[in-house]
């Protein structure tokens, strides 16, 4: 019985030792040989002072030694840390502050850059991971129990301190078994990495491929940078499974790369971290028909995703909406209304809140900001059942499904109505023309300045006009935004992929 992820791996290298595990770029290693070199490396790091439980990050970009210094961690009894090596020193501080990291691993290509970021290296002891050759490679016994932490993720906290979020063994085992079972993953495939590593996405990325024996085939950043060059990298590395952000089949259509022939090996296609424009996904449906789409959900503390949708056919030209489905096995979704009931009552919006195995544990080392999140099930007191709080609103359809509304703090008041600036942007994406488009809102102190903007990408013979006259037939007058701004480049975008919407509100709005 499986309960460490390390164990996904240790499993496939007996099955399928000569296969290829993890490739990037040029560069490739086999079940085997990344099964003996994290066995050696992680006595290595246990040598260094790690023990059982330790938070060890790793900073450096994707590569496979990002993949065997994650296996490495795991077998040392530790919990991994990724960590973006563009951080700046401040928040690498943070983390190091808050993790009490006694090492962190390096390659050849971060070493200098990381011991330039850190003022003290007394404090942790950095390892070059190229520079360390394997001893003893045998099997390690391990002392961790599936309840033990695996991996912290930071995102962005509000107060400008990073924010880690806990995830144990059980949680990753809950979701990858469920998801390897539902997409019918297989020694067969080959799962594409898109996400960042500190990007949860990758979850699904690393341990389906575990799991199933199927071979991993890392997007390096490089390439990354350069969206259109996925058409050909999709197809080269014969990718069957592709996780990403919905922005990024956006970029794809936008790029015009896009041929009959290009995605002929993939058989699934998921998408989670943003709104999947219902026009994106219908286009990509039309030309690639023999592709199941499917739509998730989920943040960051409920391990990658709690819901899902599978396509079965194009969108309706009235969907404005694609829906985020149903709970997935294991895991259950309530409504939270205005008056703090929980319902699953069709038709009622409110905050979405989810319970279930997969639930983060917290905050490192922030208990109030994981009493505020993390609530106890009102429905009884009997035993520990926390309810993570998402922030994100949402109703149920007709049909059961969970339909995603916007955030919490998207809601906005203006002009005297209580406006969610999703619903705006699901009606924009939805006009005829419109390639892509983002709403965002000028909160601004001076009354007289607030108002509603949205950036917009659309064909060419598309003008504000046109646009404004498209979206009063669909919203209220004071729903419509009175600033819209033309672009053809390309959006800003988080290191995670999904929108950077401060900068574009800088870009519709100035610096007002």
């Amino acid at each position: 019985m499986i309960t460490l992820v390390q164990q996904y791996f240790s499993e496939s290298a007996q099955k399928y030792p000569q296969k290829l595990a993890i490739s990037c770029e040029s560069q490739a290693v086999t079940f085997r040989e990344a099964d003996e070199f994290s066995n050696s490396f992680a006595r290595h790091l246990q040598s260094l002072g790690v023990t059982r439980g330790s938070f060890v990050p790793f900073f450096m970009k994707k590569s496979v030694a990002s993949g065997l210094s994650i296996l490495s961690i795991l077998k040392a009894d530790s919990a991994y840390v990724p960590v973006d090596v563009n951080s700046p020193a401040q928040r690498l501080g943070s983390i190091l502050k808050s993790t009490q990291a006694k090492v962190i691993i390096a390659n050849n290509d971060s070493e200098a850059k990381l011991k330039a970021l850190i003022d003290d290296t007394s404090q942790v002891t950095i390892v070059n991971i190229d520079a360390f050759s394997p001893t003893d490679t045998s099997p390690i016994d391990y002392s961790n129990l599936s309840i033990d932490i695996a991996y912290v993720l930071f995102t962005s906290g509000s107060t400008g301190i990073p924010k880690g979020v806990m995830i144990p063994h059980k949680a990753i085992i809950d979701y990858i078994d469920w998801c390897v079972e539902t997409y019918e993953i297989t020694a067969n495939d080959v799962v594409a990495n898109h996400a960042p590593l500190y990007f949860d996405n990758s979850t699904f990325d690393l341990y389906t491929a575990f799991k199933s024996g199927a071979s991993l085939h890392l997007v390096h950043d490089e390439l990354n940078a350069v969206i259109p060059r996925l058409v050909s990298w999709l197809k080269q590395r014969e990718i069957s499974v592709f996780f990403c952000v919905p922005s990024v089949l956006t970029m794809l259509l936008k790029s015009r790369r896009l041929k009959p022939d290009s995605m002929q090996h993939i058989k699934h296609l998921i998408c989670a971290g943003e709104v999947l424009p219902r026009d994106i996904l219908d286009a990509w449906m039309e030309m690639y028909p023999h592709i199941q789409f499917t739509n998730m959900y989920g943040p960051t503390e409920i391990t990658v995703d709690c819901s899902y949708h599978m396509m079965k056919s194009r969108p309706e030209a009235e969907c404005l909406s694609i829906p985020i489905g149903k709970a997935r096995k294991n895991m259950e979704l309530f409504v939270r209304t205005e008056e703090g009931k929980l319902t699953q009552a069709p038709g009622v919006p409110g905050e979405l809140l989810v319970r279930g195995t997969s639930v983060a544990y917290g905050y490192l080392g922030d208990t109030q900001k994981t009493e505020a999140a993390f609530i106890q099930n009102p429905n009884h007191s009997l035993y520990h059942d926390p309810l993570y709080c998402t922030g994100d609103l949402v109703k149920i359809d007709e049909n059961g499904d969970y339909l995603f509304l916007g955030r919490a703090d998207d809601q906005i008041k203006f002009l005297g109505y209580r406006i969610e600036l999703g619903e705006i942007e699901a009606s924009l994406n939805s006009v005829d023309g419109v390639v892509e488009g983002v709403v965002v809102f000028n909160d601004s102190e001076d009354e007289s300045q607030r108002e509603i903007g949205a950036l917009v990408s659309a064909d060419n013979d598309m003008d504000s006009q046109m646009l404004t006259q498209a979206l009063q037939e669909k919203l209220p007058s004071y729903m419509v935004p009175s600033r819209i701004v033309f672009s053809s480049q390309e959006y800003p975008r988080t290191p995670n992929g999904k929108y950077n919407r401060k900068a574009i509100k800088s870009l519709v709005f100035g610096n007002s």
